[in-house]
């Protein structure tokens, strides 16, 4: 009889803790969460996902294409962890939003472009804008779209490009869920 009284006293207790008020019983800490990470494009964070869609809508408005968008991600993964960089050696940079201080030569952004070549420094430091600056030097490549990513790094970087081919994966799953 005690086993049954038992089993009787826990199934009521359960269905009494499910029957609960909601603000009792869901922590919405894990929901915020929950819904953040769905929101952010796959394998990024949130931050490199604003950054991430800054550069994917600037491939769609310079028409690189999927192809495009991957070679900046993949750039932009591999120079900075898809963050963005002022530098010591460029003071004014240090005036402009970013997530982090570089001292890789005079080189800021997402990009890591060198001021000395680009320019322009508010550009550089704005994600689509400077995705702009790296497609333009893209599309000077002729047959860039038949290309492997590591050539058209050596064409358009000055850094060591022998990383980037591990991150085409990556590169290609955030594209695709920015619509690319």
């Amino acid at each position: 009889m005690k086993v049954f009284q038992t089993i009787a006293y826990l199934f009521l207790s359960a269905n009494a803790v499910y029957a609960l008020p909601a603000e009792s019983t869901v922590d919405t800490t894990d929901a915020a969460n929950i819904l953040e990470a769905r929101a952010n494009l796959p394998g990024l964070s949130a931050l490199q996902t604003k950054y991430a869609n800054a550069i994917i809508a600037q491939a769609k408005k310079d028409a690189v294409g999927a192809y495009g968008c991957q070679i900046a991600i993949v750039t932009g993964i591999t120079e900075t962890k898809l963050m963005m960089f002022a530098n010591k050696a460029v003071p004014s940079s240090l005036k402009f939003p970013h997530d982090r201080v570089g001292t890789n030569r005079d080189a800021v952004g997402i990009f890591q472009q060198p001021v000395s070549v680009y320019k322009n420094l508010p550009c550089d430091m704005n994600a689509a804008c400077s995705a702009g600056q790296l497609y333009q030097e893209i599309k000077k490549i002729q047959g860039w779209q038949n290309m492997n990513i590591t050539t058209i790094c050596q064409k358009t970087r000055y850094s060591n490009c022998d990383q980037y081919p591990e991150r085409v994966g990556l590169a290609t799953n955030v594209c695709k869920a920015g619509g690319l």
